[in-house]
């Protein structure tokens, strides 16, 4: 009973330090353009696409592009569309990093796990349904979980690095407009 116990105080205490002690470190902000015709940004409908758990976010950047000097029009004919997709991470050695999560949780956290994030954030400009420009920005990070990292964590916390990824595309974006 008294094993039973601890086990299961054990695996509780290990998903706690997973949940909790999280860092990140991002990546550049990157992008590729793929057609360029100067956009007029006087009035203009916004459209978001694949930010259903990122309510937040969307606030922050639709925000940002109003400060930068774009007026929201749901009438307009021109349209922005930002979509934002989640790409499959890819890593130089898999076999390492699956044995990294073994050994970290087998350790209890102690040594920390590496994951990797990779986005991306497109700014679709059209009219009439006809595109006229689209940018794509390159967003990732490094995540690193575990008990060493909960000093880095206060200063590195991946949702605030995500957001801040996410608002440096938005103004590099506007200032190609």
């Amino acid at each position: 009973m008294k094993y039973n116990f601890l086990i299961h105080l054990s695996i509780q205490l290990i998903l706690l330090i997973f949940s909790v002690g999280c860092a990140a470190f991002p990546d550049p902000v990157t992008s590729s353009e793929r057609k360029l015709q100067p956009i007029d940004k006087n009035k203009i409908k916004v459209v978001f696409t694949g930010f259903y758990r990122y309510e937040q976010e969307k606030k922050v950047l639709l925000e940002t592009l109003i400060k930068r000097g774009l007026v929201e029009d749901s009438n307009s004919n021109l349209e922005l569309e930002l979509i934002l997709q989640k790409k499959d991470p890819v890593y130089k050695y898999l076999f390492l990093h699956r044995i990294n999560l073994l050994a970290t949780f087998l350790s209890g956290g102690m040594i920390p796990s590496h994951i990797r994030t990779e986005q991306t954030l497109t700014f679709r400009y059209s009219k009439l349904g006809v595109i006229e420009r689209e940018s794509v920005y390159h967003i990732g990070m490094d995540q690193w979980r575990g008990i060493p990292v909960i000093i880095l964590m206060i200063i590195q916390w991946p949702t605030r690095i995500y957001k801040e990824q996410l608002v440096e595309a938005t103004e590099l974006e506007i200032k190609d407009i």
